[in-house]
């Protein structure tokens, strides 16, 4: 059955719904509470094991969000790769305008749980809308889901997904390519006209500083906006277990920059570059993907693919220039 048989009410009760329950997986985890509802998910439920162990799954989830891929907009978009700063402040300021609490002792804003519940909430002043007959206040209502789509979720959803597929869980795997699906179907319903001119701010010039050395490479590597990928920290010691070379336990930048640091030491430095390159090419692939299976989401995949060809295109350069200071 299609959305054409259902009112525009029901559409946007039914998109509440789901949006709340991805941002409520992505915040809390699985639980006993949200359990239930997953079973009636396919996609969700046949990547959990016959018998799930709830502490099992809640430790899964701090491994993953609190320890290994930090799952906030500023990470992602943020020149400084840091938690926090003006995306951060640009979130909530368009909660406040829309009337939307969020605990920020809880949270930051613009974690992924919180902006899914963001467009759950708007999506629900959608329904009421139309159930009270009010046509004007839900098309305001679907445009500012409109608006928060494109300057906020969908300028970092398709690396965050992309990450999360990196890192060797089904069941978030799983969530994060439901959340990509549901919101890029959502988006394209809107049938938007508007031309979409996503750009990132432009990256440091690493080949052309000769002051470059391992340092400013890893912290370049380690920031998604300049390298366009996410590097976790089961990333850098999976690279260093291949390698057979000691990272350390720090940071993700610090880990990959004590990684090439004992690449130097055991003359293994163009070998890690290698493999960074191959890492940076999967990338190249996955955002080539995304753009041919979601069209709606071109705008965003290709730049972000642009931003990983430009990283793949340094680490060459860099592999046959070798010879960075350490």
């Amino acid at each position: 059955m299609s959305t054409l048989d259902f009112t525009p009410g029901q559409v946007a009760r039914a998109r509440h719904h789901t949006y709340a329950l991805l941002g409520r997986l992505f915040v809390d985890g699985l639980n006993d509470e949200l359990l239930p509802y997953v079973h009636a998910i396919p996609e969700l439920v046949s990547t959990l094991p016959d018998s799930l162990d709830v502490d099992e799954a809640a430790a899964d989830y701090q491994h993953l969000f609190c320890f290994n891929l930090f799952p906030y907009e500023s990470i992602f978009l943020d020149t400084t790769g840091l938690l926090g700063g003006a995306i951060s402040e640009a979130v909530w300021r368009n909660y406040e305008r829309a009337g939307y609490s969020v605990n920020k002792a809880a949270t930051s804003a613009d974690h992924i749980g919180p902006e899914l519940s963001f467009m759950a909430f708007l999506a629900g002043a959608e329904a009421e809308a139309w159930e009270d007959g009010q046509a004007a206040v839900a098309q305001q209502m679907q445009q500012q889901q409109r608006d928060f789509l494109q300057t906020h979720l969908l300028r970092w959803l398709p690396p965050l997904a992309l990450a999360v597929r990196q890192q060797d869980q089904p069941f978030f795997t799983a969530l994060a390519d439901l959340t990509l699906d549901f919101v890029h179907n959502h988006y394209a319903s809107m049938g938007s006209t508007v031309a979409i001119d996503f750009r990132l701010p432009p990256p440091p010039t690493l080949l052309d500083d000769e002051k470059t050395g391992l340092k400013e490479i890893a912290a370049y590597l380690a920031t998604p906006l300049y390298s366009g990928f996410y590097l976790s920290r089961d990333d850098v010691g999976r690279m260093g277990r291949q390698q057979r070379l000691p990272r350390g336990f720090a940071g993700r930048s610090q880990m990959l920059l004590n990684l090439m640091r004992s690449a130097v030491q055991y003359d293994a430095l163009p070998a890690l570059l290698a493999e960074l390159q191959n890492l940076g090419g999967g990338w190249q692939k996955a955002y080539a993907d995304l753009a041919d299976s979601y069209p709606e989401l071109r705008p965003w995949a290709t730049t972000w693919q642009a931003r990983a060809n430009n990283t793949v295109h340094i680490l060459s350069s860099i592999t046959t220039q070798y010879g960075v200071a350490a």
